[in-house]
């Protein structure tokens, strides 16, 4: 069906349609009703949405100086030398945090031996993290002692991934020695 054909339908149909008429005055009522609904909606959404925003704002921002309040620790004196030292601090212990995590978990004899041989050496590295820090501190080469440290924490990852590495080596090993015995 066209446009052409539907028009002519309701043409024909419109005697049917048109049987009541509304009551005297609908259009007067009508408007006055849209009227007073459209100036209550008015003053209504005018003062919420701009204090709805408001207060979402107000509520990231307080979240955001909240977690950021605690990332940066009160009184770190490397802190505030360099924010960028501190955060890649905070970036390279938790990946080494989660590395000794996976150290821990191991827990035959081969595995306690490797990983207190891992603990010693980090012990040292430790030590000598920290105589980088109180360098930076007193007022070092702030380029070299950056660098340094960040050698630091590299050396204790290449570490701990070492361990991990012959861990899963000897583990390799015992099962490939288990299926030859239980073969013969």
């Amino acid at each position: 069906m066209n446009d052409k054909d539907l028009t002519a339908l309701f043409r024909e149909m419109k005697p049917e349609f048109d049987k009541e008429e509304p009551r005297a005055g609908h259009q007067e009522r009508f408007l006055s009703k849209l009227e007073s609904q459209g100036s209550e909606g008015t003053k209504g959404v005018s003062w919420w949405k701009p204090l709805a925003i408001a207060a979402s704002v107000m509520l990231l921002l307080g979240i955001f100086l909240g977690s950021f309040a605690e990332i940066l620790p009160t009184g770190d004196p490397v802190a505030e030398l360099s924010p960028e030292v501190s955060n890649t601090e905070r970036y390279f212990a938790s990946v080494i945090e989660q590395q000794l995590t996976q150290l821990e978990k191991e827990d035959t004899p081969e595995a306690r031996k490797l990983v207190s041989d891992a603990m010693a050496q980090l012990d040292l590295l430790e030590t000598d993290y920290q105589q980088l820090r109180s360098d930076l501190i007193e007022g070092g080469d702030q380029k070299i002692l950056l660098s340094a440290i960040v050698q630091n924490f590299q050396m204790r990852i290449d570490l701990l991934e070492d361990v991990m590495e012959k861990l899963e080596t000897v583990k390799k090993l015992k099962v490939q020695e288990n299926e030859n015995s239980t073969t013969l």
